[in-house]
């Protein structure tokens, strides 16, 4: 039992480390909010940086572009040809449209300037149009498209290599799956 007069441990004063500042929740959010703000500003900064390419780099990725706007033509066309595989071939074909043109834009960010890839006729006598490519025909093009961009990947970093190597999955799971 405690004595009469005697203090209790709720009735002692606790001691409170005094801080250089005091920081008040307010002003925590403040600051952490500042923070979030200048770290959202250096990684735009960074990321909208532009890297100029040119040489081997610039002939890799037209090359990946060139291909990609390639085998989309040739699987719309299969898809016209082979109606058990049209549903198919229109994903194949869409999906390599958008790798173009993801491609594309990648090239003007990176460079400046818009892209030609079309080709134009120089001649006056117009070839009679190709047969559309069979389903193996479209399975090797697409194998040859995921090789030539792994290896295009290899020689890049950052986004380029990161979208370069998602053109090659996705060239492997069409060739491999879609097309199965």
């Amino acid at each position: 039992m405690a004595r009469a007069g005697a203090a209790v441990w709720h009735d002692v004063g606790v001691p409170t480390p005094i801080a250089p500042f005091a920081l008040s929740r307010r002003g925590l959010f403040r600051l952490a909010g500042a923070a979030a703000l200048s770290a959202a500003t250096v990684s735009t900064v960074a990321a909208c940086a532009q890297d100029e390419i040119s040489g081997p780099a610039l002939d890799s990725l037209t090359a990946q572009l060139r291909a990609a706007r390639s085998d989309a033509t040739d699987a719309t066309a299969a898809a016209t040809a082979i109606p058990d595989y049209a549903a198919a071939l229109g994903v194949v074909a869409a999906q390599r449209t958008e790798h173009a043109d993801a491609l594309d834009t990648e090239i003007a960010r990176a460079t400046g300037a818009t892209t030609d890839t079309s080709t134009s006729a120089s001649t006056t006598t117009v070839a009679p149009p190709a047969p559309p490519p069979d389903i193996a025909a479209v399975r090797e093009m697409l194998t040859a498209s995921a090789r030539s961009a792994a290896d295009a990947a290899r020689n890049e970093s950052g986004y380029r290599a990161g979208l370069l190597g998602s053109i090659s999955a996705s060239c492997t799971v069409s060739a491999l799956v879609v097309l199965a």
